[in-house]
């Protein structure tokens, strides 16, 4: 994908199901008609850290839409410290039901694909860590995405609830676009059982995808604001991302 010169970004307003949803979009500043990526942020929130990503893709030439899926949330705290509490932000992803996360994606899409200037039929979504996760389970409950990408999200849950139905490889169908998923092999909340499952539920229903373990690198490696940044593997992560992007949105393109 060709770099823009100049980049806009803005918050806007999507009204959602049941509530409005903040969305942080980046877009190239040229008129020209471009694919579109929904980006899914990690359990921190839409932070500096995906601010910075939505701008880096739009770079790319991508139109960008990163909503927040938290301030739905009651226990969605005001204080920007709070925001980075793990602990704090964990009971705020909790009390969200998977179910509503999708919907409110659902919004986003629509109002996405009816965007001047975004081409409707490459529009794909992206996720990191909880939001990998989202992704996913997003990607699988629409027909009306050309492609996601799985950063390091939950293949399985530690347990199920109300809030929480169903694992989200159980989301997978026939249905479901092509898959890039990128996992950390030192990572303690997927295992090797667990990446063997992925392979095997898309084998099974004949998604395309494509699977890359970094054995060396632990959890959240790609985000270069905490401890567990790497570097050379977080660029080679991008690349691959990138490829895949083109790769899907140039076969989508043509049916437009």
């Amino acid at each position: 994908m060709k770099s823009e010169q100049t980049i806009v970004s803005e918050w806007i307003t999507i009204e959602g199901p049941a509530h409005s949803i903040p969305v942080f979009t980046a877009q190239p500043g040229s008129q020209e008609v471009r694919p579109a990526l929904i980006l899914i942020h990690e359990i921190f929130a839409v932070n500096d850290h995906i601010k910075d990503l939505a701008v880096r893709f739009a770079q790319t030439g991508l139109r960008v839409f990163a909503p927040d899926l938290f301030s739905c949330s009651p226990q969605f705290p005001k204080d920007s410290k709070a925001k980075d509490d793990l602990t704090t932000m964990r009971e705020v992803w909790a009390g969200i039901a998977d179910s509503t996360l999708i919907d409110d994606l659902k919004a986003v899409l629509s109002k996405v694909k009816s965007t001047p200037n975004v081409l409707p039929d490459a529009i794909g979504t992206m996720g990191f860590c909880m939001g990998g996760a989202i992704a996913f389970m997003f990607a699988s409950s629409t027909n009306k995405l050309a492609w996601a990408v799985d950063f390091y999200g939950r293949i399985k849950y530690p347990s199920l609830n109300d809030k929480k139905p169903k694992h989200p490889i159980d989301y997978a169908n026939s249905q479901t676009p092509p898959i890039l998923g990128i996992f950390a092999g030192q990572d303690e909340l997927i295992t090797p059982e667990h990446l063997e499952l992925f392979k095997i539920q898309l084998e099974k229903l004949k998604v395309p995808f494509e699977l890359k373990v970094f054995e060396n690198c632990p959890h959240a490696f790609f985000n270069d604001r905490r401890e567990h940044y790497k570097k050379e593997e977080a660029e080679q992560a991008w690349k691959m991302t990138l490829k895949f992007i083109e790769e899907h949105s140039r076969i989508s393109s043509k049916k437009n």
